[in-house]
């Protein structure tokens, strides 16, 4: 089924506090509070969640999904095709690639970005089979090469110190290990500091460290927000959160 716009849910199926062993939103989905707290949601990993600590998406994985250049069709597929077979040798459970994202970075082809529906079960072998959700806008040839990212909010694990993968949000309550909650991204909210901070002040993600940890912001860290109140080391820091 073909990617469809559509508006902000108005009615939450799922309270903030609460987890489900069942997706009750797409993920990513996006609700705020009256008092403007933003929250998204998401699919715990293997560990549960832990409150007041940072979380990040699935690490990146430079094997089998982002290699560097990319990797190759095995066959040309016209406009309008839905099915890539990639031709180099891989590792991948069945269905791994659901709800995550290709990108063409190689020409024929380059700069669109497509959802993912599915894909084969592969094991250090070539014949993966890649289907989209929406239908390829320009023919991609065995010259272009491709990656795949998985959803930012398909189970997301706390932030070890040092992100390996795109800051998703901060726990607010215990998500099950591979159940379905909301993680807050936008607005007050308790996190877990590192460091000396100062109200008013830039927080961004620790580089090395406390995992889940916040700390005062430094170039090339994430912005997650700015201090509410002063931030002493080991504590929850009151933090006004704009990850988005």
């Amino acid at each position: 089924m073909e990617t469809s716009l559509s508006g902000f849910p108005q009615i939450a199926a799922q309270a903030i506090l609460k987890d489900s062993s069942t997706a009750l939103h797409p993920l990513g989905a996006y609700m705020e509070t009256p008092d403007g707290r933003g929250f998204r949601y998401c699919k715990c990993g293997a560990t549960a969640t832990v409150p007041g600590k940072v979380y990040q998406g699935t690490a990146l994985d430079a094997t089998n999904m982002q290699p560097s250049g990319g990797l190759t069709p095995s066959a040309n597929v016209a406009i309008g095709g839905t099915e890539i077979t990639i031709s180099d040798s891989i590792t991948l459970t069945a269905n791994y690639l659901a709800g995550a994202y290709m990108s063409v970075v190689v020409t024929p082809g380059q700069g669109y970005t497509y959802r993912v529906k599915g894909n084969t079960a592969v094991t250090a072998a070539a014949g993966c089979v890649v289907t989209l959700e929406d239908p390829l806008q320009v023919a991609i040839t065995t010259a272009s090469n491709i990656i795949f990212t998985k959803h930012p909010y398909d189970g997301v694990v706390v932030e070890p110190g040092t992100p390996t993968a795109a800051i998703a949000g901060v726990a607010t309550t215990i998500i099950t290990a591979l159940y379905y909650g909301w993680l807050q991204t936008k607005g007050a909210c308790a996190v877990l500091f590192t460091g000396t901070g100062l109200a008013g002040k830039a927080v961004g993600s620790l580089t090395g460290g406390t995992a889940g940890s916040s700390a005062p912001a430094i170039a090339a860290t994430n912005i997650l927000g700015y201090h509410m109140a002063t931030g002493i080391t080991g504590e929850y820091a009151m933090i006004y959160l704009t990850i988005g």
